[in-house]
């Protein structure tokens, strides 16, 4: 069941719209329906649900199906509804929805993995099913026949996974920290590169292949946005979470960057403003801007007869909305306009692990460890298409 919260008030925080309960375990992805009032959740409780919402502003299961293994992703194509759902077991299931979202019939089960599914994709212009496990590997299956065409295996945990129809370039995020950059191929693939900038498990990918710009999320609490298209080795350190960040969003209507941590933080970045790259961070005696010693390296102190100090302070045009430790020779020269915040931040208010959303209606749709689900109204967060009067969809 659904409980309405309220309509749409102006605001410029996101607004909670309605909140769906019912699943027994924690929901591990859920869809906005484009063009309806539904959303399609997968639950650790080994269901499949379509909610649609009632004349009484609820939101109620059309299609509940149940199988056989815990339920860990997902991927919906609504033009041919088809939905293909990853499973604890390794196993993938695909099935149809019928046009009046009342009934899902089961097309196919494919042997993809020997562990959990913790990403995947559908791939119409090549027919292609792509995912990534637990088992450390990746895999590309073809959906006409129900074939493996091929498998690449990491040296960790593959944990998600974006995919460039274009160019047939999967990228891969892992339980270490690396992404790594894969062309694949009908019956095999090639390393192009391997990404590092984590600390900690890669956790999201979002790709925007406009842009060519690749996001990602980590348990480093951390966000990076890597030039791709720009061939040069430019990256973005977006510092704005306390916890890991497992759910990201690039929005090119309006430029902007949302993204989720497991402590219910959402964040909206403004990605259409002037940023510098911030250097690698390490532990150092030493600034790595202007090379001042910290107080503690009393050797470097006595040897340039300088005294090193450490300030604090945000850097927002560095990626830094949080305040980080400066020297005071760097300190001095950040203006107070610098310190302006080029995010903003809101409150969930419940873990989310998964999040989608519709630009085109303004709307959000988040889940978590809490079997709750969330739809919000983001109107005045990151604006609509359809309020700036261009179509969707």
């Amino acid at each position: 069941m659904a409980a309405e919260i309220h309509s749409r008030p102006q605001s410029s925080r996101p607004v909670l719209l309605n909140k769906i309960e019912g699943h027994s375990d924690a929901v591990n992805a859920a869809v906005l329906i484009p063009k309806e009032d539904g959303v399609i959740t997968v639950s650790e409780d080994r269901t499949i649900r379509v909610w649609l919402k009632r004349d009484s502003g609820q939101y109620w299961p059309s299609i509940y199906n149940t199988v056989s293994s815990p339920c860990s992703c997902m991927s919906y194509h609504h033009e041919s509804r088809r939905i293909f759902i990853g499973q604890d077991n390794g196993a993938i299931v695909e099935f149809l929805i019928s046009e009046d979202l009342n009934k899902m019939s089961h097309v196919k089960t494919y042997p993809a993995h020997q562990n959990r599914v913790s990403a995947l994709l559908f791939s119409l212009e090549n027919q292609w099913l792509i995912s990534a496990a637990h088992d450390k590997s990746v895999s590309w299956m073809c959906t006409l026949s129900g074939s493996m065409l091929g498998r690449y295996n990491l040296g960790s945990w593959a944990s998600c996974l974006q995919y460039d129809n274009e160019t047939r370039h999967a990228f891969v995020g892992d339980h270490s920290g690396q992404i790594t950059l894969l062309k694949l191929e009908e019956n095999t693939c090639s390393v192009i590169t391997t990404l590092k900038g984590h600390e900690g498990s890669v956790g999201a990918l979002y790709w925007d292949p406009v842009q060519r710009w690749l996001f990602s999320g980590a348990s480093d609490h951390s966000v990076i946005m890597w030039d791709i298209g720009g061939r040069r080795g430019r990256t973005l350190l977006l510092q704005g979470h306390h916890e890991k960040v497992q759910a990201l969003r690039y929005l090119p209507q309006t430029h902007q960057l949302v993204s989720c941590s497991a402590d219910g933080a959402i964040t909206i970045w403004d990605m259409n403003t002037t940023r510098q790259e911030a250097p690698q961070w390490l532990d150092s005696d030493s600034c790595q801007k202007c090379e001042q010693p910290f107080f503690w390296n009393i050797k470097q102190m006595w040897d340039t007869k300088t005294f090193g100090l450490r300030q604090r302070s945000t850097y927002p045009i560095m990626g830094f909305e949080f305040q980080v430790r400066v020297c005071d020779d760097c300190y001095s020269t950040i203006k107070e306009e610098d310190r302006a915040p080029l995010a903003s931040f809101h409150e969930g208010k419940h873990n989310i692990a998964h999040m989608d959303l519709d630009q085109g209606r303004g709307l959000m749709v988040t889940c978590g460890v809490d079997r709750v689900v969330k739809i919000w109204d983001m109107t005045q967060v990151v604006g609509s298409s359809v309020a700036a009067g261009s179509s969707y969809g």
